[in-house]
Order: structure tokens, then C-alpha cells, then sequence
């Protein structure tokens, strides 16, 4: 023991059923393999003192889990600091999901107005630029609100993962049977609009929904959206 002067324990692998290798290190390694585990322990103190309501602390802790990965530590502290790290992204995940539903709730009564107003306004169909991010179960909500304040009319609800990214963007639409009918189908809508930039989309001719990976101008495809719109309406007039 004496002679080891330090030990550490590196690496444990299946070699097969019912056996397990151990990878063990001495001397002047296992002494950088557990400065480095205290190097990483005490980042993971850090991560943990963030709040858990940070934007991008689920990310934070991807990447520094990542990093421990490729460390060259312990593997019982790397084992340890993961599973810590996990614990911090399960937090920062239920975190976001609390924070989307409140801000959802707040989108959906204006959304609700904007719906309304189109009705007053006699519109057979609405085109919205909603923020939910790209949350499915959100744009569900939206759909099911616009059914039952308008019925009769066509709607689309547009909405970025996060405002301004050019990043992915999500399209839902609704389409009355009546309208379906009539050639105004939710899946040709869906598939029209988010071509503009080059993303896919499907369901049924009375509700689809689809995504791209990447959309650098909203409003273009907004205004793809109206322009199918604007073109079915016409047609069925």
C-alpha cells in the first residue's frame, strides 16, 4: 500500500454475464485522477447553487456532464457526480415545464381575444404568431380554445422553440369539416406554410401540425400561411 502511495479506480466494464474489469491506477496518475475528481466536484457545487428557474441551467448541466464523461477521475466520484448532475437537470426540466404552463395560460386569454375579435370580424380564417415555444401539448390548448370560440373558422397557430433564434419552428392548424370539404385542408395548409422553410408537416385535412429544424424569417412564413389562406377562402366563396 505503501508503495501505491495513492489509488484509484478508473474504468469498470462488462467483459461478460455475471464478470466485470476493473481498471485501477497508483502513484502520481491516481493522484491526477482524483485532483480532477475534486475538480469536478466542486463544479457540480456550483451548478447546484444555480437557481433552478435559469433559462439554461438544463443545458449548463448537459454539457458539464459531458465534459465529466471524458474526464479522467474516479469512476465511483464520476458515478457520484453524475447522478448529481442529473439530479439538477430533472430540476432545471420541471422548472421550465412550471414556468411554460403559467406563461402558456397568460398567451392562451390572449390568444382567446384575438379569436374573438376575428369572429366579430366575420374572418373564415386566422393566422397567429403564438409563443409557446415548441410545446405540442401547449398547441393543443391553442387548438382546442380557437374550436370552441370559432367553429366555423379555419386557424393556425405559428410559434418559435424560443423567439428570435432562427432556430426550430412549430405550425399547427385546425380546419372545420365544412371548409375540408370545400378543398381548405389542415395538412396542405400545414405543409404550404412551413415550406417556406423547408420544414415537413402532416395530420388530417381537419388538423396537422409540423416543425423545421430552422426558420430565419417568421414573417415570410406567416405570410405564406395567409396566402394559402387567403387563396382557399376565396375559392370556396
Amino acid at each position: 500500500t505503501a508503495e501505491a502511495e495513492a489509488f484509484a479506480i478508473v474504468e469498470e466494464t462488462a467483459v461478460a454475464k455475471g464478470i466485470r474489469r476493473i481498471s485501477a491506477v497508483t502513484k502520481g496518475v491516481a493522484r491526477e485522477a482524483i485532483e480532477e475528481g475534486e475538480t469536478y466536484a466542486a463544479k457540480v457545487s456550483a451548478l447546484e447553487e444555480i437557481s433552478h428557474d435559469t433559462p439554461d441551467l438544463d443545458k449548463q448541466a448537459g454539457a458539464l456532464r459531458k465534459e465529466l464523461d471524458d474526464a479522467f477521475t474516479s469512476a465511483i466520484v464520476k458515478a457520484e457526480l453524475r447522478a448529481r448532475i442529473e439530479g439538477v437537470q430533472k430540476k432545471a426540466v420541471e422548472a421550465k415545464k412550471k414556468a411554460l404552463a403559467a406563461k402558456v395560460d397568460k398567451i392562451l386569454n390572449v390568444v382567446k381575444e384575438q379569436i374573438e375579435q376575428a369572429v366579430a370580424e366575420e374572418k373564415r380564417a386566422l393566422v397567429l404568431n403564438v409563443d409557446i415555444a415548441a410545446d405540442s401539448k401547449a398547441s393543443q390548448k391553442v387548438m382546442n380554445a380557437a374550436k370552441k370560440i370559432a367553429p366555423d373558422m379555419a386557424f393556425m397557430g405559428v410559434s418559435e422553440e424560443v423567439v428570435g433564434s432562427e432556430g426550430k419552428l412549430m405550425a399547427f392548424a385546425i380546419v372545420p369539416d365544412s371548409m375540408a370539404e370545400e378543398g381548405f385542408k389542415a395538412d396542405d395548409w400545414v405543409r404550404a406554410t412551413l415550406a417556406e422553410c423547408g420544414g415537413r408537416g402532416g395530420g388530417r385535412p381537419t388538423s396537422a401540425q409540423g416543425q423545421a429544424a430552422e426558420c430565419s424569417d417568421v414573417n415570410a412564413v406567416i405570410e405564406a400561411a395567409d396566402a394559402f389562406a387567403s387563396e382557399k377562402v376565396a375559392a370556396s366563396v
